[in-house]
């Protein structure tokens, strides 16, 4: 299972940007579904693209009144997408800022913690971990949180050219004091691990089925 989920977030991270209708079931704020085919949606999108088959007229449905999208390409490709906050820390200040909206996350983690990633474009969009800051060098951060929160805390980034993690350790220690404020043994065993270059994400893996939280 190494380096499984970073293998399946490549693949979805590499869909995404390709306008295609695919099978998918939209889970709406209201308790209703709707079936059918949707494109894959990027981050800030504010209107997902909706059908219900191929021969139907496309229609545009509000962000805002959609929970959770879960889409099917193939048999072996299956991407649940949630609208959740992002909590960032700003790299010069250290103070956090949670945003004004829900944004788009691709679920690549979701037990009694949930990890979800935001793919960039990396200089035509801000740092994940410095809001006012613009990079060049990320294309994927991930975030981290609470199962049944409606917020996850920037984690880490990865480079576009070997997705390898960048900034992790201090971060994500920072990070994790925030988003598991109630669970200091959580905490600490974050606090403790060796974040290595390319395998945090089973890393972080490990440590959230170790350790529960109530």
């Amino acid at each position: 299972m190494k380096k499984t989920i970073l293998l399946i977030t490549i693949l979805l991270f590499a869909t995404t940007g390709h306008a295609k209708f695919i099978k998918a079931v939209l889970y709406m704020e209201d308790g209703s579904t709707k079936k059918g085919l949707a494109e894959m949606v990027e981050s800030d999108d504010s209107k997902v693209y909706f059908k219900t088959d191929e021969e139907a007229k496309k229609e545009k449905i509000e962000s805002a009144n959609i929970k959770k999208i879960e889409y099917a390409d193939g048999e072996s490709k299956k991407y649940i997408a949630e609208r959740l906050y992002a909590t960032t820390a700003n790299i010069l200040t250290g103070k956090f800022s949670r945003s004004k909206k829900k944004l788009w996350f691709y679920i690549v983690y979701d037990k009694n913690v949930k990890i979800g990633g935001i793919a960039s474009e990396g200089g035509s969009r801000p740092n994940a971990g410095a809001t006012s800051t613009v990079v060049t060098f990320a294309n994927t951060a991930y975030f981290f949180g609470k199962k049944n929160s409606e917020e996850l805390v920037f984690g880490y980034a990865t480079t576009a050219s070997n997705g390898f993690a960048i900034g992790t350790d201090s971060l994500i220690r920072k990070m994790s004091r925030e988003a598991f404020a109630d669970c200091p043994k959580l905490i600490d065993a974050i606090s403790k691990e060796d974040f290595k270059s390319g395998s945090v994400m089973d890393q972080l893996k490990t440590i959230f089925e170790k350790t529960k939280c109530k």
